[in-house]
C-alpha cells in the first residue's frame, strides 16, 4: 500500500483518530503502532512479515545474549552472521553466484551453484541497519535491551520502515517508551510537511520522471545527445525531489503521531564540495556507514593513505547496500574515489576558498560530479551507463542551439543559483506556518488539491523503496 494511495490516506485517518482516542495509554498507543506496521508489511505480502517477525525474534534474543555478555567478540559475530546472512540469503545470491560461476568459467571450469528465488522482504535494508544500532548499543554498554514489544515496534515502526530515515536505537527507543503521555507535534508543519510532499512527489517527481528521465535512460541510443544530458540533469534533481519528499511525507506522518525522526536532507546541491553533500544527502545512511563501517574499519587514524582505503571501502559497501549489481558497486566507487581525490586537494590547496568566485565553482563542480555518478546508479544495464557517456561525449554547439539546450541552460542556472532558491522556499514555509492554526488547513488544502490536479496520474513511486 502505497502512502500517497486514496486506500492509505483513509486507512491514516481512521488510524489517527483511534491512536489519539488512546492517548492516555502509550503502552496501548505502542501496539495500535505495531498492529499497524504489521498489516501494512502484510499488505505487500505475507511472506515479509514472516521475516519481519523471524528477524525481530532473532534480535530480541541476541540483545538478551549481549546485555548478559557486553563487549564480547562473539556479539558482533552473531550480529555480522545475522545480518550478512539475511542480506545474502534475500539480496546477493543470484549476483554473487553468478560472479564465482563467471570466474570459474573463465578458468574452464564448468560450476553451477544452487540459487533459491527469493522476494526481497519489504524493508529488510532499513530494519536490518536499526538492528545494528540497536545490538551495537547494547554491546557497547550504552543501553539494556529493551522489551519485546518495544524492540518489536522499534524495527516495524511504519513511517520508516520502507524507505528509512535510518533510526538509531538511543533515539527512537526513548519515543517509544517515553517517561510522559504523548502530544501531536508541530502540527501545522506536520500538515506543511506533509503538503510539501505531495509538490515533490506527484508534481516535480512524476512530471521529470515521465517526461525527461525515463524515456531517455530507458532507451538512450534513440535519443539526441543534449536530450541525454538533459535526461542525467533530470534525474539528479528527480531522485532530490522523490527521496527528500518522501522523508518530509514521513516526518510529518512521525509528528503527528507524536514521534520524531532524524533529519535525513539538507540542501545536498548547496554543497561545495563531495564531503559536504554527504553531509548534507541521506544523512541518517551517511552517519550510519560513518559510525558502523568507516570507523570501525580505523577510520583516519591509521594515515591519509589508510583513511583513503577505509573511506573507498565503506562508499563500496553503501553503493553494494543498494542493490546487487556492478552499477551500483561502480556508483560507490565514484564517489569513494571522489572523496579521497577532495581530501587530497584539500591539503594541496588549502587557499581555494577564498578565491573570489570559488564558492559557485565548486558548487557547479561537485553537483556535475554526483550527477556523473547518478548515471551508473540510474541505468538499468552497465552497457546503457556507458551508451549514454558516449552519447554525452557527443554534444555540440549546433545541437545545445535548440530547446534542449535553453532547458540545460535553465538547469545549470537553477544549480547556480540554489541557495537563493533556498532561501525563498524556506523564508515561505515559515511564514506559512506563522498563519492561525485555524485557518491554516484551508489555504493548505486548497494547494495541494491544485497542485494533484496539475500532476501526471497515477501514485508515484518511492525510489528508496526498491533499495
Amino acid at each position: 500500500m502505497s502512502f500517497l494511495s486514496i486506500e492509505f490516506g483513509l486507512s491514516f485517518t481512521l488510524f489517527f483518530v483511534l491512536y489519539w482516542c488512546l492517548c492516555w495509554s502509550v503502552r496501548l498507543q505502542n501496539l495500535l503502532l505495531l498492529v499497524a506496521s504489521y498489516a501494512l508489511v502484510a499488505s505487500f505480502s505475507l511472506e515479509s512479515l514472516y521475516v519481519l517477525l523471524g528477524y525481530s525474534g532473532a534480535v530480541y534474543l541476541l540483545g538478551l545474549l549481549a546485555a548478559r555478555q557486553p563487549g564480547r567478540w562473539f556479539n558482533g559475530a552473531l550480529l555480522l552472521t545475522l545480518v550478512l546472512g539475511c542480506f545474502y540469503l534475500f539480496k546477493y545470491q543470484e549476483f554473487f553466484a553468478s560472479g564465482v560461476q563467471s570466474a570459474f568459467a573463465s578458468a574452464g571450469l564448468d560450476l553451477s551453484l544452487p540459487v533459491l528465488e527469493l522476494l526481497v522482504p519489504i524493508g529488510l535494508s532499513f530494519y536490518a541497519f536499526h538492528s545494528v544500532s540497536y545490538l551495537v548499543s547494547i554491546n557497547r554498554g550504552e543501553m539494556g535491551s529493551a522489551a519485546p514489544l518495544d524492540l518489536a515496534l522499534y524495527l516495524a515502526f511504519f513511517p520508516s520502515l520502507i524507505a528509512g530515515p535510518v533510526n538509531r536505537a538511543e533515539h527512537l527507543l526513548p519515543q517509544i517508551r517515553p517517561t510522559t503521555l504523548r502530544e501531536v507535534l508541530e502540527p501545522q508543519r506536520a500538515l506543511g510537511l506533509i503538503a510539501l510532499a505531495v509538490v515533490k512527489l506527484f508534481l516535480l517527481s512524476g512530471w521529470l520522471g515521465s517526461q525527461w528521465v525515463d524515456p531517455v535512460f530507458e532507451t538512450p541510443g534513440s535519443h539526441t545527445p543534449e536530450q541525454v544530458l538533459l535526461a542525467v540533469y533530470g534525474y539528479s534533481l528527480l531522485i532530490y525531489f522523490n527521496f527528500s519528499g518522501y522523508t518530509h511525507l514521513v516526518t510529518g506522518i512521525a509528528l503527528l503521531l507524536g514521534f520524531r525522526l532524524p533529519d535525513n536532507f539538507n540542501a545536498p546541491y548547496a554543497a561545495r564540495n563531495l564531503k559536504a553533500f554527504w553531509g548534507r544527502w541521506h544523512i541518517s545512511l551517511s552517519r550510519f556507514i560513518r559510525d558502523y563501517i568507516y570507523i570501525p574499519l580505523g577510520g583516519n587514524r591509521q594515515g591519509v593513505w589508510r583513511g583513503n582505503l577505509n573511506m573507498l571501502l565503506a562508499m563500496l559497501i553503501s553503493g553494494l547496500w543498494h542493490g546487487a549489481s556492478l552499477n551500483f558497486i561502480l556508483w560507490g566507487a565514484l564517489h569513494g574515489v571522489g572523496l579521497a581525490v577532495y581530501k587530497l586537494f584539500e591539503q594541496w590547496c588549502p587557499g581555494f576558498a577564498r578565491v573570489p568566485g570559488s564558492d559557485l565553482l565548486a558548487r557547479l563542480l561537485t553537483f556535475h560530479y554526483v550527477a556523473f555518478a547518478w548515471i551508473f546508479f540510474r541505468s538499468p544495464t552497465l552497457e546503457g551507463a556507458w551508451e549514454m557517456l558516449g552519447d554525452i561525449a557527443q554534444i555540440s554547439l549546433a545541437g545545445l542551439d535548440s530547446s534542449t539546450g535553453v532547458l540545460l541552460l535553465a538547469c545549470v542556472l537553477y544549480i547556480a543559483t540554489y541557495p537563493l532558491w533556498l532561501t525563498t522556499l524556506r523564508q515561505g514555509f515559515a511564514v506559512s506556518q506563522r498563519l492561525p492554526w485555524q485557518v491554516y488547513p484551508l489555504p493548505l488544502a486548497l494547494f495541494v488539491s491544485l497542485v494533484i490536479f496539475a500532476s501526471q496520474s497515477g501514485v508515484p513511486g518511492f525510489i528508496y523503496a526498491s533499495f
